[in-house]
This record gives structure tokens, sequence and C-alpha cells, in this order.
């Protein structure tokens, strides 16, 4: 399922929040943040790591927990991946823009053989996900392509922050899914919908034209 934490400034989850997450979405977590005009990040951490990181860092964060649904259970994997030609997948960097993702895409392989003829060169194959393919499909088409793709993202360059799909209120952040809540001991508050979903066309050719479309 996964599940991504937006947080606004001075507002951070409680190690009880981080473990509960971790819980539900074992395999891997990570961060992204504003500094020196550019996003960092660093991932493939657990809970404790993130409980330690997180206090040092200023600005709005997004966190995202993964559920290993497309690739496999691979640090590398875990989210975010910079908005880059190679959407590289360093466990730690900075970009201009990342991306997280929540949900499963399932065209997503389709969707790279289109881009790799829109290109012209070779793109990068392993490790690949859903979410791997969707950046480097952002990176040509810029990030309102992520309206005509299933699930929850979060496009987050140096100035602002993007949502997609339906979202909701909980303690203060904007999060992807409340799933986690049943992993904390203590009452949970009600989550509230400030978002509706995208339905639109999930066709893969949808999101970008071949040459002689054009």
């Amino acid at each position: 399922m996964c599940v991504i934490l937006v947080c606004p400034k001075n507002v951070r989850p409680s190690r009880d929040v981080l473990y509960a997450c971790h819980a539900a979405n074992p395999h891997g977590a990570g961060a992204a943040w504003r500094e020196g005009g550019r996003v960092r990040w660093e991932k493939n951490l657990g809970p404790g790591k993130l409980s330690v990181l997180l206090p040092k860092l200023e600005g709005e964060v997004v966190i995202h927990f993964r559920w290993a649904s497309v690739g496999g259970v691979d640090g590398r994997l875990c989210h975010p991946f910079p908005i880059t030609p190679k959407a590289n997948v360093s466990l730690s960097g900075n970009a201009e823009s990342v991306l997280f993702h929540n949900g499963t895409w399932g065209g997503y392989t389709d969707a790279l053989v289109r881009l790799e003829q829109v290109r012209g060169e070779p793109l990068p194959t392993r490790p690949m996900s859903d979410t791997r393919a969707a950046a480097l499909i952002v990176h040509t088409t810029g990030p309102d392509s992520l309206h005509k793709l299933p699930g929850r993202w979060v496009w987050m360059n140096a100035e602002r922050t993007q949502l997609y799909g339906q979202w909701e209120q909980w303690g203060g952040m904007l999060v992807s899914n409340s799933y986690f809540t049943h992993h904390i001991k203590r009452p949970s508050l009600r989550p509230r919908h400030t978002q509706t979903a995208d339905k639109r066309s999930r066709h893969q050719a949808d999101l970008f034209l071949m040459p002689d479309e054009a």
C-alpha cells in the first residue's frame, strides 16, 4: 500500500507514528526536504533513523514508507526518485525536483517503451519500479502527466509541493492513507478527505505524443 506523510513546517510525526507507518509498510522509508535552493533526500531508512533525522530538518518535509508492490524489496527503490534524465537510485542526494507515489501503476512498462522511442536513447533498466518509471516520464513531459496516472503522488521542488489524487488530513499533516493508524496503540484522529480522486483516462498513450502524432 505504502504511505506518504506531507509534514508542514513545525509539524513532525511522533516516534509512535513513524513505527506504526513502518509496521504497515516495512520495506524502507525515505524523506525529502528543501535545502540550499534544491530538494535533498535520504532513503532506505528505518523509523529509528528517521526519528533522529527529522528534528534536524527545517521547513516542510515529505516522508514515504514503502510496501514493495512493484520491483521487489530493494533499498534503491525506496522513494523519492529525483526527476532527472536517469532518475538515479542513489540513497541520498539532491535535485531540482523529486517524486513520491502511493499506489500501483500497472501500465508503466508500456509507457517506458514509448518514452524510449520519444527520447531516441536507451533508458535505465534495473532496478525499475512504477515510480521510477514515472519520474523518467515526468522529466520529459512535466508533472501534469501525473493527473493521468492512478494513485496518489507528490511532486516537490525547491519552491512548492504539488499533490495528486485523494488525500486526508491527520495529525496536522496530509497523508495518502490512514491504514497505519491501526498500528498505533493510542486512539487516532478521524481522517478528513481534502481532495477528490482523479478519475480521468489512464490510457498510457495519453502521457505523451509520439513524433508522428505531434
